[in-house]
């Protein structure tokens, strides 16, 4: 029997890769108090718009998405995949210069195009470098595509409300899932709080803090989502999330005024409509410092392995790295090397040397 910490992305995508592989597992989650899979818009982008690449492995993953979240929507019977372009208002003459040089290149003509429309009906003047669109990007509802995942979990008996500790033990998890079966694997996808645990302790976790405005504003029609290095999300009837922030000193999970007014100060230098703010909420990103996932197994705790730190992209990289994980997991497969927390193995015991084994 496997356990499975956390149902935020992470945590969901894992259990749904699990149950079509046939395998048992049990979900223990505190109801998402403190996901930052909750707060997230959960956009998918192919695009580093700063120079105009390509994410990392980003054919893979939009490969892998635009097959897994229609056939999940099936699976439990719920609508949450939104699939739409993205339109960038160009930062820079360079911005706009590598745009238009590499929007035919083979790697790159499949994502990138002028839109078909231009921005200043929107913003009421045009923009002093234009604007280009990507295509294959989108958003994933996540609240809905969390507690519509927690709902079919839970009528499955697969899941277990638990505010269990930083570092529960195998027989605590097996005791507290009230399972006939042994937990004999730990996966931790508790995001943020796998940070706070000794058992990741050594790892280079940069935690953000990120917010978010939900607003309505009856007089912009805008269908696409927009950025300018910040992002304008519709979500439908005038409604739109403004996002987002990026902290690395707060650690809290209080939105705070600062970080509204900077969200505000945004919107209001593109958009001149009234508008009221519906929601400010914030969270924190699992980021890390080299921007790259961390999983596979603990280095002294071989039941125990990690699949955390997507950070940003999360929506993104899930769909492809969960079922890759499970490959190496249950398999035996190799780790994709960048995303292996093995990378950092040479830093284990320099933090905290002394680790029980989950017994």
């Amino acid at each position: 029997m496997i356990a499975i910490l956390g149902q935020g992305i992470a945590g969901t995508t894992i259990a749904l890769r699990l149950l079509e592989r046939g395998r048992p597992f049990v979900i223990l989650d505190n109801s998402h108090k403190t996901s930052s899979s909750m707060v997230a818009a959960g956009l998918w982008n192919p695009i580093v718009f700063r120079r105009i690449n390509k994410s990392w492995m980003a054919d893979e993953f939009i490969r892998e998405l635009e097959s897994f979240y229609p056939k999940i929507e099936s699976l439990i019977g719920a609508n949450f995949y939104r699939p739409r372009p993205v339109w960038r208002l160009h930062g820079s003459k360079q911005e706009f210069d590598k745009w238009h040089e590499k929007k035919y290149l083979p790697g790159f003509k499949h994502y990138l195009n002028n839109p078909p429309l231009k921005m200043q009906e929107f913003l009421g003047y045009a923009s002093d470098y234009g604007e280009g669109e990507v295509r294959h990007t989108g958003y994933l509802d996540l609240p809905s595509f969390l507690l519509h995942s927690r709902e079919f979990f839970s009528n499955k008996g697969l899941l277990v409300e638990s505010e269990m500790g930083l570092q529960p033990s195998l027989d605590e998890l097996t005791f507290v899932s009230n399972s006939q079966h042994k937990i004999a694997q730990v996966i931790d996808c508790r995001g943020s709080q796998s940070a706070k645990s000794d058992w990741w302790s050594y790892l280079p976790f940069g935690l953000t803090k990120g917010e978010v405005l939900t607003i309505r504003c009856p007089q912009l029609f805008l269908d696409k989502t927009f950025n300018a290095g910040f992002f304008v999300l519709p979500l439908g009837n005038h409604v739109f999330r403004v996002g987002a922030t990026f902290n690395w000193k707060d650690k809290s999970i209080e939105p705070t005024e600062r970080g509204r007014h900077e969200l505000s100060e945004k919107f209001e230098k593109y958009f001149d409509f009234d508008y009221e703010v519906l929601e400010h909420k914030a969270g924190i990103r699992p980021t890390v410092q080299d921007r790259r996932p961390l999983i596979g197994h603990h280095p002294k705790l071989k039941h125990l392995s990690l699949f955390n730190g997507l950070g940003t992209k999360g929506v993104m990289l899930a769909p492809y790295l969960s079922n890759h994980f499970l490959d190496f997991l249950i398999e035996g497969a190799p780790l994709i090397e960048e995303a292996n927390l093995g990378r950092f193995n040479h830093l284990f015991g320099q933090i905290n040397p002394q680790i029980n084994h989950p017994n």
